[in-house]
């Protein structure tokens, strides 16, 4: 499915939507097999075009996943009951074997949005949440896209990978779609090169599964389940940081983690005595875990998380507990967010890791930051709207994962994110999701006008277990292209020191897509809506690498 969509000031439009569907003999009377792409989002109820195709068609790395999405439509008045997918071992010419195991399905849910705040092309009903893999139902007149997706082990050989995937309708017969993946010779780094920072909070989990507290173990597989993502889960609220603190941070550093964050510092604006006495906390506090950090090594990939959005008239007080902070522990990271005021250059002495809003970024600021040795982040969260890319659940899913080829063009290490689990208004409903409806507005602004699904990644799915987003999917997408842009710098250097002459022709044409062509990023409020272009050049970013370890192979 290809959707397209164009900013015109600041409204969006839909063009055009395509699905192609796969006709495969008598049971297409009941019911089509369709694609999509997964940076595009199929709308359940809305008519879309067909057009036939032969095969499912994913590319991936080792150590990557990569999806496409199965769209299972009923033709005339029945529906579809008790709809599953049976996933077989996918083989490639050269006889290696991918197992079905690695392939995993989930139907896509959807949530109702409220008017919100911002431009959007639907109110309404939008896809979002990827439900259990488990017996569904498809109403006649409607669609229900399945997300797969196919783990690619670190160990699999290269090569060109073939299975079928059969739909089977409890009351149709079974149609069978060929899955075709094709396997890249190299592998997406275990380690991240981009470090992430999003909230993983403590009491939506407790509130939400109602229970007296959450079990450290639970609170474990969350944070596991952030790490498939390549996502660095801020422990908030865990009430027992300071017993668990290597624990944590270990089980996040050793499965790939870039950084871990120590903690925040919050400055006060009382009278001086009282700020004496908060910041002499503070810096103690932090100073009992930085020792321990310190003791296992970890320092150099520690932050601490300071006072969120700074504004101007705290430029003062925040100055004076960084500096206390910088005299006890002059090697720990200080990571600011601010959303309007810029804090160059009064934390200029103070600040090691600098983290605007994208809406508030400029270039030259920021460049000249990093060329003095600091860090830049970035973050989104209600804001910007429109035409910035952002999480929220109207905007279009190419943007969800552009928003990290926007991080490698400006060179920006870090994305923050406010939250992957404000669940707030559906807290208290009863009975709880998926039994009543989710309430996608996580928070209203002064006027009343809603935010649908900002801060709001993961979902709460049976039995304490996490449940990912059409967002989280192609967030994740995003940073897995990141690590291709990695892959591909670190040969340029090595073919460049091994003899930069001889493979000219090479390094020119990997230059040129380290860049990242305008065509697909031109800046942060300019950028491609065709997921087929942004496939293409992942694909050539894939064939450059390839291109590029053979010959430093020779």
């Amino acid at each position: 499915m290809t959707l397209l969509r164009c900013s015109v000031r600041d409204t969006l439009v839909v063009l055009f939507v395509c699905l192609a569907v796969v006709r495969l003999g008598q049971a297409d009377e009941l019911y089509l097999l369709g694609s999509a792409d997964t940076m595009s989002k199929v709308f359940r109820d809305e008519p879309q075009a067909f057009s036939p195709v032969a095969t499912l068609s994913v590319a991936a790395a080792k150590n990557e996943v990569e999806g496409i999405q199965l769209v299972v439509a009923p033709q005339g008045t029945e529906d579809l009951h008790g709809v599953t997918l049976e996933v077989s071992d996918l083989v490639s010419d050269g006889g290696a074997s991918l197992a079905g195991t690695h392939v995993t399905w989930n139907p896509v849910g959807y949530v109702e949005t409220d008017k919100p705040n911002y431009p959007a092309v639907k109110v309404g009903w939008w896809p979002d949440p990827l439900l259990p893999a488990a017996a569904f139902d498809v109403p006649a007149g409607q669609w229900q896209p399945v997300w797969i997706n196919v783990h690619v082990p670190a160990d699999t050989p290269a090569g060109l990978y073939r299975g079928p995937i059969t739909v089977r309708p409890a009351n149709a017969p079974h149609q069978s779609v060929m899955l075709e993946v094709r396997v890249w010779d190299f592998a997406v780094p275990a380690t991240q090169h981009v470090e992430t920072c999003f909230p993983l909070y403590v009491e939506p989990l407790r509130k939400f599964y109602q229970l007296p507290q959450v079990p450290l173990e639970m609170y474990e597989e969350w944070t596991d389940f952030c790490m498939e993502y390549r996502i660095c889960a801020l422990l908030s609220g865990w009430p027992e940081f300071d017993r668990d603190l290597e624990r944590l941070a270990e089980r996040q550093l050793d499965r790939g983690g870039a950084s871990f964050c120590l903690g925040g510092a919050g400055f006060q604006q009382g009278e001086p005595e009282e700020r004496r006495r908060h910041n002499e906390a503070v810096v103690a506090g932090l100073k009992t875990l930085y020792d321990r950090v310190k003791t296992r090594g970890w320092i150099d990939r520690t932050y601490v998380y300071c006072h969120d959005e700074i504004g101007q008239e705290q430029y003062p007080f925040a100055l004076e507990l960084y500096s206390e902070l910088k005299t006890a522990m002059p090697d720990l990271r200080l990571m600011q967010t601010f959303y309007k005021d810029n804090p160059i250059p009064d934390l200029d002495d103070v600040l090691d890791v600098w983290a605007p809003n994208t809406g508030r970024y400029k270039l030259d600021e920021f460049q000249a930051q990093q060329a003095k040795g600091d860090d830049v982040w970035w973050y989104v969260c209600c804001g910007p709207g429109p035409p910035f890319a952002n999480l929220m659940i109207e905007w279009p899913a190419v943007d969800h994962r552009l928003l990290l080829w926007q991080n490698w063009k400006f060179q920006v290490t870090g994305f923050l994110y406010w939250g992957l689990n404000v669940w707030r208004d559906n807290l208290d409903v009863d009975p709880r999701w998926p039994a009543s409806p989710w309430k996608a507005a996580t928070w209203r602004n002064d006027a009343g006008a809603p935010y649908n699904g900002d801060g709001q990644l993961i979902y709460p799915g049976p039995d304490g277990k996490p449940l990912s987003s059409v967002r989280l999917e192609n967030l994740r997408d995003g940073l897995e292209d990141y690590e291709y842009f990695w892959l591909l710098r670190d040969a340029v250097e090595q073919l460049r020191k091994a003899d930069a002459a001889r493979h000219a022709a090479l390094l020119v044409e990997a230059d040129k897509a380290l860049a990242i062509d305008d065509a697909i990023v031109t800046d942060l409020t300019h950028f491609s809506q065709d997921p087929a272009a942004v496939r293409g050049a992942r694909a050539n970013l894939a064939q450059l690498i390839e291109q590029a370890r053979a010959a430093l192979n020779r």
